[in-house]
């Protein structure tokens, strides 16, 4: 999904399990409107978050050596990223993810997940 000026909706996705890596690769290897960047270390997605303007964070939570709901809170603090919408993609239930619905989190797909599902909820946050 292109935006208005034509430019590829860019997407950060903070995941460190390599299986989950290689999905995600599949799922977006066709997606030409999409550009992706896969990192496995949360502390480097964060400074990434710094450095680059994302349109959208795919986040894990049970991750090392900073989980996902630590990530999450991070960015909701910093000014400059704080609007960036994240979609929380995780083994957990949506249920034991309580703080994050308080703290405004975007959207959430359980593992394991499928294209269609995913690419749903991609479109519907950043229509």
């Amino acid at each position: 999904m292109h935006d208005v000026k034509g430019k590829l909706r860019k997407i950060l996705i903070v995941e460190d399990d390599s299986d989950m890596q290689e999905i995600y690769r599949d799922i977006f290897r066709d997606e030409s409107n999409y550009e992706i960047e896969l990192e496995s270390d949360p502390l480097d997605g964060l400074k990434k978050t710094k450095q680059k303007a994302y349109d959208l964070i795919i986040l894990d939570i049970i991750m090392d050596p900073i989980p996902g709901d630590s990530f999450f809170v991070y960015l909701r603090d910093e000014d400059k990223i704080k609007h960036i919408p994240i979609l929380v993609v995780s083994i957990l239930g949506e249920d034991s993810l309580e703080l994050l619905k308080r703290l405004g989190q975007t959207d959430f797909l359980k593992k394991p997940i499928k294209k269609e599902e995913l690419m749903k909820k991609i479109n519907k946050i950043l229509s």
